[in-house]
């Protein structure tokens, strides 16, 4: 699969790879309009694929939720605080689920032919003395593709009490506690990021959690090329 950004003309490229019957991952993306964009390019794409014939045998199309990145990195904490609104780490993990989910129902409910990839996965919160790992239960019964790096599979595999958590059939589909999504709509940041029509193309790009995940993307990036610089240096 190619990964292609959520960026304002990242879709483009999306739309385009798509109608050529080409795997795509699309990456950095943390808003709903982002998720939705995408899935629209896609089926737009495999219209026009079809249209001309491609062979689609080998195609492929997942849209990646980087929801740690939506709260922490992008600072949903400290908007919150602006606006005289506290949040706790759960209902900031909420937060990025309510996203996650509303997405989820609307690529089943438009027939959608990608399907949802999570990552960026946090474990927590802490509730009532009780380890839990909300960005993993709440997906439970989903039909989605969950990335899970090895220091996440280890803090699962060690977490005091992780034997305790039990899973729910169909949790996915079940909704964010009302009185989370009034607290958490007081938040511009996070309403804007929640509404289908939040955002324009044009806007992506000027998202925090796109453009902290950009730089430090870009960042490892220039580390591996002077890697291999030295490497090769010495030979």
């Amino acid at each position: 699969m190619i990964k292609v950004p959520g960026s304002k003309q990242g879709y483009e490229v999306i739309e385009y790879l798509t109608s050529k019957g080409i795997a795509t991952n699309n990456t950095l993306t943390f808003i709903l309009p982002q998720l939705i964009d995408c899935a629209n390019s896609v089926k737009r794409g495999l219209e026009t694929a079809r249209k001309n014939g491609v062979d689609l045998s080998k195609w492929r199309s997942v849209i990646t939720h980087m929801e740690g990145r939506f709260g922490n990195l992008g600072g949903l904490k400290n908007f919150a605080a602006e606006k005289g609104v506290e949040l706790s780490d759960g209902e900031i993990r909420l937060a990025e689920l309510a996203i996650f989910k509303k997405a989820y129902k609307y690529l089943i409910q438009n027939n959608m032919p990608s399907k949802m990839l999570s990552c960026s996965l946090i474990v927590g919160p802490t509730v009532n003395g009780q380890n839990r790992i909300w960005h993993l239960e709440e997906k439970a019964g989903a039909n989605v593709v969950v990335t899970c790096p090895p220091s996440f599979i280890e803090k699962v595999l060690f977490l005091p009490g992780v034997e305790k958590i039990t899973f729910e059939k169909d949790r996915i589909l079940q909704d964010i506690p009302k009185d989370v999504m009034d607290k958490l709509l007081r938040v511009p940041y996070f309403e804007r990021g929640y509404a289908e029509d939040g955002y324009t193309r044009d806007e992506y790009n000027t998202h925090p959690s796109l453009q902290k995940t950009a730089e430090q993307f870009s960042k490892a990036t220039w580390e591996m090329v002077d890697f291999a610089e030295k490497c090769l240096a010495k030979n």
